[in-house]
């Protein structure tokens, strides 16, 4: 059974997820009282503590066949500070274990020798996004290109807006070949 998120948005606005309290009644029947997740939440803190409710989030809109929501002007500096970044994708050989990122991250800490301190973040399908504080250190580091991990390569790309991991497609492919008895005047680069 799918989920009909046109009547969802279409619906009026009640809270989805709903906490019964039970009210005590001096008869012999009680009646829940039904509060929100939200509400529930809020009323458990201790001041001066609050909590974000989604009366101040965008409202969602049909656009054709799509949900839309406006994205408010404070993405714009979202994406200045995403500019440091860089993304990579760490493909390994068939039947190689998997990294994991603290791996990635002390391999890297011998390869990058960075003035400031970077951290990564582990996407899916090989995926990584590098946080680099300086931008010296981001350009050295793009500079050096493909490395090579000693049981995978990490190729690094330039950080874009709207990134999808699943519609990404490898444009450069490592190939190994081997060429029995070459005559020497042949080996030369562009001649190969």
């Amino acid at each position: 059974m799918s989920f009909d998120w046109k009547a969802e948005i279409l619906a009026p606005a009640a809270a989805p997820f709903v906490l019964v309290q039970p009210t005590l009644v001096a008869t012999s029947t009680s009646v829940p009282k039904a509060i929100s997740f939200a509400r529930a939440l809020k009323s458990s803190l201790n001041p001066p503590h609050t909590v974000s409710t989604n009366d101040d989030l965008p409202q969602p809109s049909i656009r054709g066949e799509t949900v839309s929501i406006r994205i408010s002007q404070s993405i714009e500096q979202g994406i200045d500070v995403c500019k440091r970044n860089l993304r990579g994708r760490l493909v390994l050989n068939k039947g190689d274990k998997p990294y994991t990122a603290k791996e990635i991250e002390a391999k890297l800490q011998k390869h990058w020798k960075t003035a400031a301190p970077w951290t990564l973040m582990s996407l899916v399908r090989g995926f990584y996004e590098f946080f680099f504080t300086s931008e010296s250190d981001l350009q050295v580091v793009w500079a050096m290109g493909t490395l090579n991990l000693k049981s995978g390569l990490l190729r690094l790309f330039e950080w874009a807006k709207d990134f999808n991991i699943h519609n990404h497609r490898n444009t450069h492919a490592q190939v190994w070949i081997r060429l029995m008895a070459l005559p020497q005047e042949y080996w030369m680069e562009r001649t190969l």
